[in-house]
This record gives C-alpha cells, structure tokens and sequence, in this order.
C-alpha cells in the first residue's frame, strides 16, 4: 500500500499549500471574492485536518506542512489565476490519489474520499475560472 499512502501524503501536502495560498492571495483580491476565497481556504483546512487525521488513524505519520510556500509569492499577484491553480493542484493529487487507491482492494474508503475532494477542487476551480473570464466558457477539467 506504499503507493497509496505515497498519494495520500501528496494530497495531503496539496491541502496544506491551497490552505496556505488562499491566505496569501484573499487579500489581493477584490472585495466581491473575499467570501469565496475565504469560503475555500476554510474547505481546504478543513479537508487537510480530516486528511491528516485518516493518515494517522491508518498508522502512518501525516506529512507535516511546509514552513512557507515561497513559489506562491509571484503568483499572488495573480490572485484568481493563482485560486485556479491551486485548485487544479488539489485536483491532480486527489485524481492520483484515486487512480493509486483503485488498484488496491479494500481502499474503498479513501477512493471514496478522493472522488468527493477531486470533484470539490474541480468545482472551485471552475468558479475562479468564471471569475477570470465572466464572459468566456469555462471547462471544468481541462487537460482531461
């Protein structure tokens, strides 16, 4: 199961930058988004604090976080470009997560967890999106 905890840790590590860069990117943004970021960053914590404890209760040490995310800073100046992509992090690290998970059996449960947190990112990132280009269509995976 080494390459499933492996993904898990992944995913887990993508959690804790997406809680990260929503703290560094919502107050670059307009005042109409705050709630939507604010409302995401609390997703994400949420979901890495339930990610880092399933870790744990299946007897492996969570990946702790990184002190800092220095790669995010740049980015933040882009702040619903940098929403989307870390979205779309948390989405590739849930999807591999899944893909690794389906070739164990037993791991219903954390395939189960991965689909619901693939889709939640996926559906955020959309959002960021729209916000990008209002006016534009906005495909929910792209890349897939």
């Amino acid at each position: 199961m080494t390459a499933v905890t492996d993904a898990w840790q992944a995913a887990l590590r993508a959690e804790q930058q997406a809680a990260f860069g929503y703290a560094l990117l919502g107050p670059r943004l307009p005042s109409a988004q705050q709630a939507l970021a604010r409302s995401c960053q609390a997703a994400h914590e949420t979901v890495r604090d339930r990610t880092a404890d399933d870790i744990a209760a299946a007897g492996t040490t969570p990946a702790p976080p990184a002190g800092d995310y220095p790669a995010l800073y740049p980015k933040a100046s882009t702040p619903r470009a940098l929403a989307a992509q870390l979205e779309d992090g948390c989405a590739a690290r849930w999807r591999y997560l899944y893909a690794r998970a389906a070739e164990v059996t037993g791991s219903g449960a954390i395939r189960k967890q991965a689909q619901a947190e693939l889709i939640a990112s996926a559906v955020r990132a959309t959002h960021w999106r729209k916000q990008l280009n209002p006016n534009r269509a906005v495909q929910a995976f792209p890349g897939l």
